[in-house]
């Protein structure tokens, strides 16, 4: 008889197993009781349906202020990019890697992604392929939100 046999390792696994099947049926049901609290939520307006201000006129000011400051953040983040890579190029004084990373951050994500495939630049850094493909799925994702309470889709 060995000693995965004995008595007490045989009355440790099963006291171990029930343990988990406990803890396994809880959040079972407690996934299955979410999950039927979900289907009885009242599913909201679309967000291009709703509008910030009650006022159409405010809505497009601030809706075509928005639209500026993204244009203008990632049209400024491709030639940042494009004139980092014309330095490179030459072998002149470069733009610091902290003025790309903050112009990303700042929205311009999209841009200098343009910027590294169309100007093949920094494409060879992680950090840069990494943080730029992050920073535009979440930007994507602010942006059409944001978008979509400014009534984009009513203005069209």
């Amino acid at each position: 008889m060995g000693i995965e046999n004995s008595p007490q390792i045989v009355m440790i696994k099963d006291t171990l197993r029930e343990v988990f099947m406990a803890i396994l049926n809880t959040v079972t049901g407690a996934f299955v009781s979410f999950y039927d609290w979900l289907r009885e939520v009242p599913i909201p307006a679309t967000p291009t349906m709703l509008r910030l201000f009650s006022n159409n006129k405010a809505n497009m000011i601030l809706f075509f202020v928005v639209v500026g400051y993204v244009l203008y953040i990632n049209i400024r983040s491709y030639v940042l990019f494009a004139m980092d890579k014309h330095y490179a190029e030459r072998g002149t004084e470069r733009i610091p890697e902290r003025t790309l990373f903050t112009h990303m951050w700042r929205g311009g994500a999209t841009g200098a992604a343009l910027g590294m495939i169309l100007k093949r630049h920094k494409t060879q850094h992680k950090n840069f392929v990494i943080i730029g493909t992050i920073l535009v799925a979440i930007q994507m994702l602010l942006f059409s939100f944001a978008f979509g309470f400014l009534g984009f889709w009513t203005f069209l």
